[in-house]
């Protein structure tokens, strides 16, 4: 008999669509899990608010059963944009999905993790999120350190990034998060992306006055030694926090300052030397943009995808800006986001909502704000059901309509009739 091999298993529900089994915590599960939900335990098509019943099976002692309301709880929040419903239920959900994370098991704990995130992104900036991210960031750091499994490490530190992007109000808070991710970089390789990558979204909000010289220097030599990490992933989180920083830094301006005669040293050069070691950054870039110096044999995907990626990242330093960037919506309106700091953030928004991205960039507040973009209205949308109901020539709305332009027709015929037979006699 032969042996069944491990790993997650892959399954299709009844529309087709790949979705991973219990053991995945991603967003492309979500609404699978939904209608598992439908036909489980919480029966959530039922009467009744779908947020209470993920709230009522949290409670459940049954590990699949907080599981399914965990994910129907993350499709709840992704896939549509329920603000009110989370402020009336923001200290119960929080308490619970941080309880998950203390003490569930390490999927349970990865989908609250997620859902902590989602939470955070639907309240929006405030004193809600605040309140929230002060709970949580104790508890999230733990995770990310020592969790149950590489899983949960990274999407806690995912959802730690997100929800300190979102609720941070004392640059100390923010100082300790980037702090800690910066300590996870030499750690396994998925939880050293995730850090990177939430490292350099905390970097996006930094003013420019923080960004000194000394502090760039560092950066700059740490995030270079990441650049020859043999994780694909790793190499390209760097370059990107890489080509984030030169340009907030203004690193730019001041390359193409120093070549003048002035008697003064530039900010980022302490003792009348220039910066060090971005020569050598920029070079080990062009490298990786023709793999070239890399000892790995890697498959054709991968080495494409890590030529494309910096390449891209190459051009952003070397001509300024960052490759423009256009999302349309389904109501017909475009985001374009141009900056290498709106980059880092439409892609940190984008990876974390998945699916959820396009729902919250028409609805959620938030979003308006980081992009400063305001969207056109969605117009109606009548599911087929609706349509045959209201639209549809056998529908009662148009029978009824007809009725009435019949009626209206024989009353006009009568008049008329009656006026031409006064006019005769």
């Amino acid at each position: 008999m032969a042996k069944k091999k491990g790993g997650r298993r892959r399954d299709r529900d009844d529309s087709g669509d790949e979705r991973l089994d219990s053991g995945s915590c991603t967003s492309s599960s979500t609404l699978a899990s939904l209608r598992d939900l439908e036909s489980n335990d919480l029966q959530l098509v039922e009467e009744g608010d779908p947020f209470d019943r993920c709230i009522d099976a949290l409670y459940e002692k049954r590990t699949t059963t907080r599981e399914r309301a965990l994910e129907a709880l993350i499709g709840l929040l992704s896939m549509q944009y329920n603000h009110d419903c989370a402020v009336e239920r923001q200290g119960t959900l929080s308490s619970l999905a941080i309880r998950s994370v203390r003490y569930g098991g390490a999927v349970e704990a990865a989908l609250a993790a997620r859902a902590l995130g989602l939470l955070s992104l639907t309240l929006g900036a405030g004193d809600d999120s605040e309140r929230l991210l002060e709970e949580a960031q104790p508890i999230l750091e733990r995770a990310s350190t020592a969790g149950k499994g590489v899983q949960l490490k990274a999407i806690a530190v995912e959802a730690l990034s997100m929800m300190v992007f979102v609720g941070v109000e004392d640059p100390t808070v923010l100082d300790s998060a980037m702090t800690h991710m910066m300590g996870l970089w030499k750690g396994v390789p998925s939880v050293a992306g995730a850090a990177l990558r939430g490292w350099a979204l905390l970097l996006s909000t930094l003013p420019v006055h923080r960004l000194t010289a000394p502090f760039v220097e560092s950066l700059l030599a740490a995030l270079a030694q990441q650049l020859y990490s043999e994780a694909t992933d790793v190499r390209a989180a760097a370059g990107e926090a890489i080509a984030l920083l030169y340009d907030a830094a203004g690193l730019a301006d001041l390359e193409s300052d120093s070549g003048e005669e002035s008697g003064e040293a530039t900010p980022l050069e302490p003792g009348g030397k220039r910066s060090p070691g971005m020569e050598e950054v920029v070079a080990r870039m062009k490298d990786l943009a023709t793999n070239r110096g890399d000892a790995l044999r890697r498959s054709k995907k991968s080495r494409a995808s890590l030529r494309s990626t910096f390449r891209e990242i190459c051009s952003s330093v070397e001509g300024g800006g960052a490759a423009e960037s256009r999302i349309k919506l389904r109501c017909g309106d475009v985001l374009v986001v141009n900056t290498p700091r709106g980059a880092t953030q439409l892609a940190a928004l984008r990876r974390f909502l998945a699916e959820g991205f396009q729902t919250h960039l028409q609805f959620n507040t938030l979003l308006h704000q980081v992009f400063d973009f305001e969207p056109l209205q969605e117009r109606e949308r009548l599911t087929a059901v609706e349509r045959r109901l209201f639209r549809s020539p056998g529908s009662a709305v148009s029978k009824w309509r007809t009725q009435d332009r019949n009626s209206a027709r024989a009353a006009t015929a009568a008049y008329k009739g009656a006026m031409m037979a006064g006019l005769e006699e």
